[in-house]
């Protein structure tokens, strides 16, 4: 076995690993969760590679190779999957979150909540837009970031949901009533 793949050339041991990252922020997560990655590991000109795959007009998927090492390989297998984990664990609560700014330009924020879901685990969802266009994004808190001083917890969470994108600034947080209990600080 060659240093740059270390558990041979299937994938499905680097998922399985992927996978075990995955449950330190996730603890929660089953490995059906994570979905069927675009990413594995094929023959490039006769050579091993980390590939990313791309679907073809055709159907077919064809192999990129990707200039990584292992542990990035593994970062990108379990990273993306917020769309299967929000999916697969429903929110049991809410609160929302104000803003002391809620309006940049033309784009208004609409909805800032902090969730807690059925299977464990909390999330930010963030919805804002103009007359024209908006959107939402739901952000993961990784569980490590509960272990944490409160003061610790908002400078990790912030760096996950920066106010300059998403509004919510650290004085908002801190001043919301029922933030830091539901959180459970």
């Amino acid at each position: 076995m060659n240093k740059k793949f270390p558990y041979g050339y299937d994938v499905n041991a680097y998922i399985d690993r992927a996978f075990e990252q995955m449950k330190a922020d996730f603890p929660w997560a089953t490995r059906e969760m994570m979905g069927k990655p675009n990413w594995g590991i094929a023959k490039v000109d006769d050579e091993y590679q980390y590939v990313s795959y791309y679907s073809q007009y055709d159907g077919t998927l064809k192999p990129y190779p990707a200039d990584i090492d292992c542990e990035e390989f593994f970062r990108r297998l379990a990273s993306g999957h917020d769309w299967e984990l929000e999916r697969a664990n429903p929110v049991k609560e809410s609160i929302d979150v104000p803003a002391a700014d809620t309006c940049r330009g033309d784009w208004y924020l609409e909805s800032y909540k902090i969730r807690k879901h059925e299977l464990g685990g909390y999330s930010a969802h963030v919805s804002a837009g103009n007359r024209s266009a908006g959107g939402s994004r739901t952000f993961f808190i990784p569980a490590s970031y509960f272990k944490l001083s409160w003061e610790e917890f908002l400078d990790k969470y912030l760096d996950l949901v920066p106010p300059g994108s998403f509004y919510v600034t650290r004085a908002d947080l801190e001043n919301a009533p029922d933030v830091k209990a539901f959180l459970g600080f």
